[in-house]
């Protein structure tokens, strides 16, 4: 590179822009490498949310679910068989920690990054030209039977012990605050703390573009090894260029356990793949939440771009081919509480989630390489923690007093 930098920061997903942007301002030549454009991967297609109620992780379907999903008939959850195979050993371990004493234990470590999220997006927004994406009514639960509500007892006892706030509404009442939505369900929970933004990708986008007006750089190619580099700390080999860097932070989402097995680290991260779709609706309809169908395993929320239906789980290598069967699955249950009109794209969106058995991320520095650095791994919560974990890794990095305890989520973790 023409112009020296301290430090690279690989991936421009909103956890990549973010980290870059904090080392920034805390006085390093930083630059942000991507294949693509900022916010083009997994942080452009989500349901939008930042979490700040999140008390549990997200757990495997329950086992009489889980025949359905195998066979590829449970619209909030389906399973790639090939994929499955390959990924054996993640899915045991992840059902192991999806048990209920894991994952309260598993939300209670992760809980300190997610209650500083919604803070740590408003500090990026500031200066980003952001804060119009910005929407302080966050995500509801609609469950279409008591049977099903009674069943979510388990998240709102654990919001209790955690002091995470909570409504619950009959459906007249829920009517009340959302007026468009058809009264096909029995009870809703309204998760107050969280809030939504109404274009995920291009928030991303503009914490990008904050970071490049501040002074970074943003470069876009393609890494394809990382090695030590006896003059500057470590060589970053990309198809256009090399580039050198005292020290790299990798935050490439679900790639980083390629580009990082050549240095011995085996991470054992799945994906989850998600699907999201958009769609006309009248002018007349505003929806105020981003709505999750419990039972059906969908949300939807009012975008930028019309209605977003984003899909659960779709258990698939990252190189399985897409199968965007749940959107079709679950649109007519949508069509159900909102009169979706056309849709938009041709295709439905595809994104990867990476995500670790425990759900927590890898934040902070590998194991045997002083110059290496790693926050990837952030599952379905990638959005939301993206700040969080930057704000983290960037006081680790500068060994300053952290604003909350990083040894749940350091990477030695898998080999301890």
């Amino acid at each position: 590179m023409k112009d020296a930098v301290d430090i690279i920061v690989i991936g421009a997903g909103i956890v990549g822009a973010s980290t870059a942007m904090q080392l920034l301002l805390r006085g390093h030549k930083v630059a942000l490498i991507d294949r693509r454009d900022p916010g083009e991967e997994t942080s452009f297609g989500n349901g939008g949310i930042i979490e700040a109620s999140s008390v549990v992780p997200f757990g495997v379907p329950a086992l009489k679910e889980m025949p359905a999903t195998v066979a590829g008939q449970n619209p909030a959850a389906r399973l790639h068989l090939p994929s499955a195979i390959r990924q054996m050993p993640w899915l045991i371990d992840y059902y192991r920690q999806s048990q209920p004493a894991a994952r309260l234990e598993n939300g209670r470590l992760l809980r300190p990054l997610i209650a500083a999220s919604l803070e740590e997006h408003r500090a990026m927004m500031q200066g980003a030209n952001a804060d119009h994406y910005l929407k302080m009514t966050g995500r509801v639960q609609l469950f279409r039977r008591e049977k099903s509500f009674h069943a979510g007892a388990f998240e709102r006892l654990a919001a209790d012990a955690l002091d995470v706030p909570y409504e619950i509404y009959d459906a007249d009442a829920f009517r009340e605050v959302e007026p468009d939505i058809a009264p096909n369900f029995a009870k809703a929970v309204r998760w107050g703390s969280s809030a939504r933004v109404t274009n995920p990708g291009a928030v991303t986008a503009a914490y990008a573009e904050r970071f490049v007006k501040n002074g970074g750089r943003i470069i876009k190619d393609n890494i394809a090894s990382l090695e030590a580099s006896p003059e500057n700390g470590c060589k970053i080999v990309g198809d256009r260029e090399t580039y050198t860097a005292s020290r790299v932070v990798v935050c490439a989402g679900p790639w980083s356990p390629r580009l990082l097995a050549p240095l011995g680290y085996n991470f054992p991260l799945g994906i989850k793949r998600g699907y999201h779709q958009h769609y006309d609706v009248a002018d007349t309809i505003d929806l105020q939440h981003a709505i999750v169908d419990v039972d059906i395993g969908y949300l939807i929320m009012h975008t930028e771009n019309g209605i977003r239906l984003t899909t659960g789980a779709d258990f698939a290598d990252i190189d399985a081919p897409p199968n965007p069967k749940q959107i079709a699955m679950v649109l007519p249950y949508a069509r159900q509480l909102l009169p979706l009109g056309e849709q938009h794209q041709r295709a439905p969106w595809t994104g990867n989630r990476p995500c670790f058995a425990d759900s927590l991320p890898a934040i902070g520095r590998a194991p045997n390489h002083e110059w290496l650095w790693l926050n990837f791994g952030h599952g379905h919560l990638g959005f939301t923690l993206g700040p969080s974990s930057a704000r983290l890794i960037a006081e680790m990095m500068q060994q300053e007093t952290t604003f909350c305890d990083p040894a749940a989520y350091r990477p030695s973790r898998f080999w301890d």
